[in-house]
């Protein structure tokens, strides 16, 4: 259940990036890569990329709009078949908020260990 405009166009933004990093993200990783179309894949070649502050950014960016399109999309699944006051509407939020937050984060904090 879409409360406006702009959470219907974000979903559909979102869904349409994802098609698009989905498919950049395929590519690469399995026709790109010339250690792998070689056999020479190592521990060190990919870290050489997921290395690179460019690529970085690209994941994190497939990450946050993942997240953003998945627990969005959660939110009006369970608005559309739930039966939630104002209140359980609020409550839902603010755990999709928090866990959204939490796996961002998570996430993000995984290039900093590299």
């Amino acid at each position: 259940m879409f409360r406006s405009a702009w959470e219907w166009y974000l979903q559909r933004v979102t869904g349409g990036l994802l098609i698009v990093l989905l498919a950049a993200h395929f590519w690469v990783e399995h026709f790109m890569t010339a250690q792998l179309r070689s056999g020479n894949l190592t521990y060190e070649a990919i870290l050489a990329r997921i290395s690179n502050p460019a690529w970085q950014a690209i994941d994190i960016a497939f990450l946050i709009i993942a997240l953003y399109h998945g627990l969005n999309g959660l939110r009006n699944i369970i608005l559309d078949y739930g039966r939630l006051e104002r209140r359980g509407v609020a409550v839902l939020n603010i755990a999709l908020v928090l866990v959204g937050a939490v796996w961002a984060w998570w996430g993000i904090m995984a290039f900093s260990r590299l």
